[in-house]
């Protein structure tokens, strides 16, 4: 008998750090893990973001703490799990979901406009990979991490997205090698890779564009833009005792887009 396959999904005692998760997917991904019974630190660059999401799970039942970050600053990086492991005791989880996009043609990007996505998209990754990883190595617990990647890091996206979908590249590239690397530790590395999904950024590139989301659709087999549940889910899962065995994967919630 498999015993209690319900149980598996259960986060009930654990500890999730959630970067980017005053809104849009980090938001859907931290009240998701807090319904599941986790605690949840809410990292953001906008304090009162972050403050708006841990309030409502905390006025849910939840428990959680707002924490300010800019995850290209290694020292506010170190200072944002020092404090979450302040209040927490552990980090058991975390989410590396903070990114941006910022589009321009191939010739006429600026060097800010790339080094900007570069460097919070990819290196804010790495940023708090690295430095949680430190604690779950040195805890000897293992641990799940989960870095936000994009169809981007699989497939070229629109005009314009070089150096949005480099960093989603390299996302999934650096995912592999801590997987490999941490492995020993019990310490699991992924990613989920959504496609085209109705966050507040997309809703706004669809008003000012609608002939973006025909585009959007064209290519989805679905016939639907993503919602943040349906990263939730993925999140939740990789998160979980249920895959306990998935390490090193990229796991595309993109209603298809990549398999055409």
């Amino acid at each position: 008998m498999l015993g209690n396959v319900k149980g598996l999904f259960d986060l009930t005692g654990r500890v999730a750090v959630v970067t980017g998760a005053g809104s849009g997917l980090g938001q859907g991904i931290a009240e998701g893990y807090s319904q599941m019974g986790a605690a949840v630190s809410v990292v953001d660059i906008n304090p009162e973001a972050a403050q708006d999401t841990a309030d409502g799970i905390n006025a849910a039942g939840g428990q959680a703490i707002a924490v300010q970050c800019d995850v290209t600053q290694p020292d506010q990086v170190q200072a944002a799990v020092a404090h979450t492991l302040q209040e927490f005791d552990k980090i058991d989880i975390l989410v590396a979901s903070a990114g941006i996009g910022d589009r321009a043609l191939a010739e006429d990007m600026t060097f800010g406009q790339w080094e900007r996505v570069m460097s919070i998209n990819l290196t804010g990754v790495w940023l708090f990979d690295q430095e949680v990883g430190r604690h779950m190595i040195e805890r000897g617990q293992g641990g799940r991490i989960i870095n936000m990647s994009s169809i981007g890091g699989t497939v070229g996206a629109t005009t314009g997205n070089a150096n949005y979908c480099a960093s989603k590249g390299g996302i999934d590239a650096m995912t592999r090698c801590l997987a490999i690397e941490w492995a020993k530790h019990n310490i699991l590395v992924n990613a989920i890779a959504p496609s085209h999904t109705r966050t507040p950024l997309i809703k706004k590139l669809m008003q000012d564009k609608p002939e973006v989301r025909t585009y959007f659709l064209g290519n989805i087999p679905l016939g639907r833009l993503g919602e943040v549940v349906d990263v939730v889910g993925p999140a939740i899962f990789l998160a979980s005792d249920a895959a306990a065995f998935v390490t090193g994967h990229v796991l595309l919630a993109d209603g298809g887009h990549t398999a055409k």
